[in-house]
């Protein structure tokens, strides 16, 4: 695409001399700046773009986006705002013509269901032949691939013209995971959402909000941008539901297990088989069928339908999608071993998804069961939950396997030393390896033996140091043999 720099200013308060040339590119990484790039100067928590300015016009930028700090002999543009990374949003909206204004856009947010409701809407729409893309923790996915991109929600400028891709392949739906940075950070300030649903909210992402009311306040700022015409599909189960309901203008339609939910279960039957289910929306009974399990799985479905019927899709297609949504990538997935037992890899990395998975296995098992469960905790992350999900695992576990999981640039020991300190017995491993602790777990399996492998889900690597070493957990698991 190519705009005037002029014109992608348009509506946007800033100091500077912008004139009529050609931007062709935006883009806030100096590695990727290329002839008629618009350069925006971020501060991020390791670097700042200011400090690359000079490097990204030797590159060939056209114009420089700062926050105005002092910066002499450059010669192109230098635009001076107060906050960049706002800026970037309504920038990368005009330059990519606001895609999201003519398409119907669902945000969906919360600590957890963010991606299981997103799969489960992408595959009733896909029943009901409605051409639709996603945009979450598994990646940019379109009718025709899916593309990793390393974020719930990526930057603005990535969020507009993966928009704009869609749009221009005739794609009018989009699906989005919303994460708090994201909201935080400014990057979905320009998406036009026609559907926002609220999942829950439990302790997360405290290294970076600091507290839960700071992490509650940024979730709640995609619903306070709703206006009139727009949906609000709310899970009255959670207690913030009701802060959220006072503070949008937005039409409200709830689903949860309180009766009082305009979408509720009359009557549910869960097993490790999945989830049978009959859910009364007004005056109509849905009846539905999924291979999904546990009962967090029957709050995503409600979420899932309350927004199919926000879109007018037919109940038969509604059904149908939730029966043909087999798996979630990630979530609960069952790993076809060369072993007695059953092995499950899920994503959940926080004590209130812990408590849901570990409780749902206790339910649905025999006395029998014996369940193992392996995890670790992230590096330069929120330390508070690390002893909390040791607790929980503990409880509910014969035995735990802690151990790595994206340590970045943290000591792995001092990691699993703080997760030991929420243990009260001895029946725990430590070992700092990954893929050891994986094939440890499973030497001590059985016919009654469950293995969950928690944390990392789908993901193929681990973040150590600043690299990205390969590790999949549904691959190790496959691949053992005693």
């Amino acid at each position: 695409m190519t705009s005037e720099l002029r014109d992608i200013l348009s509506g946007i308060d800033f100091r500077g001399n912008p004139d009529s040339r050609s931007i062709q590119n935006i883009t806030y990484d100096s590695r990727k700046v290329k002839d008629g790039t618009l350069f925006v100067a971020l501060k991020g928590q390791q670097t700042d773009g200011h400090d690359y300015i000079r490097d990204a016009v030797d590159k060939g930028a056209s114009a420089v986006i700062s926050n105005g700090r002092s910066i002499f002999g450059i010669d192109v543009p230098v635009i001076q705002v107060e906050n960049p990374r706002a800026i970037m949003s309504k920038v990368a909206a005009n330059f990519y013509e606001h895609p999201s204004n003519s398409m119907t856009v669902v945000g969906v947010t919360g600590t957890n269901g963010k991606t299981s409701i997103t799969h489960l809407l992408k595959s009733i729409l896909s029943f009901d032949n409605i051409p639709c893309g996603s945009l979450g923790t598994l990646g940019f996915s379109t009718p025709s691939g899916m593309m990793s991109t390393g974020f719930t929600t990526p930057e603005s400028v990535e969020v507009q013209q993966l928009l704009r891709t869609l749009k221009l392949g005739g794609i009018q739906h989009a699906i989005m995971e919303i994460s708090s940075h994201a909201l935080s950070l400014h990057r979905v300030d320009d998406v036009d959402v026609d559907i926002a649903i609220f999942t829950n909210l439990t302790q997360d992402h405290l290294d970076f909000h600091q507290n839960i009311e700071n992490y509650f306040q940024a979730k709640l700022k995609l619903f306070t941008q709703l206006g009139n015409g727009k949906t609000a599909i709310l899970n009255l189960d959670n207690p913030y539901t009701s802060r959220i309901i006072k503070n949008t203008t937005a039409k409200i339609l709830t689903f949860g297990f309180d009766k009082s939910a305009m979408i509720h279960p009359i009557s549910y039957k869960l097993t490790m088989d999945g989830i049978q289910a009959t859910l009364k929306y007004k005056s109509e009974l849905i009846e539905i069928n999924s291979k999904l399990i546990g009962i967090h799985n029957l709050s995503n479905i409600m979420a899932s339908v309350a927004s199919a019927i926000e879109l007018d899709i037919p109940t038969s297609s509604i059904v149908s999608g939730i029966e043909d949504c087999e798996i979630i990538p990630g979530r609960m997935e069952n790993v076809d071993i060369n072993i007695p037992g059953k092995v499950f890899v899920d994503y959940a990395h926080t004590p209130d998804a812990y408590e849901k998975i570990l409780t749902m296995i206790k339910d649905l098992s025999s006395a029998e069961t014996k369940v193992l469960t392996l995890f670790g905790c992230g590096g330069s992350r929120d330390h508070s939950k690390r002893p909390l999900m040791a607790k929980i695992a503990e409880q509910f576990s014969e035995h735990v396997f802690v151990t790595s999981d994206n340590p970045r640039n943290e000591d792995i020991a001092t990691i699993c030393d703080e997760i030991s300190k929420g243990f009260e017995n001895t029946n725990h491993t430590i070992i700092h390896n990954r893929f050891e602790a994986i094939n440890k777990a499973m030497t001590q399996m059985d016919n009654n033996t469950i293995l969950l492998i928690l944390g990392k889900g789908r993901e193929d690597y681990e973040q150590i140091g600043d690299e990205k070493v390969f590790h999949s957990d549904i691959q190790t698991a496959e691949n053992f043999s005693q």
